[in-house]
C-alpha cells in the first residue's frame, strides 16, 4: 500500500474512533426476566447518547424503548415500584425523567411527572472502572446520587 492509500484508510476509519456501544443488565432472581440497557454514541464528538431499554421475559415476550439525548456520564437508577400499580413495575430514573418498565407486558413508557413514591432502589447503571455496569444498591440503605 502506498502512503496515499494508507492515509485515505485512516481518514475513513477516524470518524468511527471514539464511538461508544456498551450494555449492562439487571437480571431478576427469576432468571427468565431481565432489563438490559444498551448505550450508543454515534459520533465521538457528541456529549449525549441513545439508551435502548430492552425488557425480556422468556419465552413470552421482549420489547423496549429508545431514549435519546442522554448525557454521557448519566447514572441511571432502577427501583422496584410500590405494589399500587396494576402490574409489577420497575422504574428507571434518567436525570429528571422516569420510565415505567414492565416485564409482564414487556413495555417501557415515560411518566409525564415523577411518581411521588419511587419504591425501593435496586441499584444504578453507571460507568465504573471504564465499564458500564449494573451496581446493586447498598444494603445499608445509604442514599446515592444519580
Amino acid at each position: 500500500m502506498n502512503v496515499l492509500t494508507r492515509s485515505l484508510l485512516l481518514l475513513a476509519v477516524l470518524p468511527l474512533a471514539g464511538c461508544l456501544q456498551d450494555m449492562a443488565s439487571y437480571s431478576f432472581p427469576d432468571k427468565e426476566h431481565a432489563i438490559t440497557l444498551v448505550r450508543n454514541q454515534t459520533w465521538f464528538w457528541h456529549d449525549t447518547l441513545e439508551v435502548e431499554v430492552i425488557v425480556i421475559r422468556l419465552p413470552h415476550c421482549n420489547g423496549g424503548l429508545s431514549i435519546k439525548n442522554v448525557p454521557l456520564d448519566t447514572r441511571i437508577g432502577i427501583y422496584q415500584a410500590p405494589d399500587e400499580y396494576p402490574e409489577p413495575l420497575h422504574l428507571l430514573k434518567i436525570e429528571k425523567r422516569v420510565f415505567a418498565v414492565s416485564t409482564e407486558s414487556c413495555r417501557v413508557q415515560e411518566f409525564q411527572e415523577t411518581p411521588p413514591d419511587m419504591g425501593s432502589k435496586l441499584g444504578t447503571f453507571r460507568v465504573e472502572g471504564k465499564v458500564f455496569q449494573f451496581i446493586a444498591a447498598d444494603p445499608s440503605g445509604k442514599a446515592e446520587e444519580e
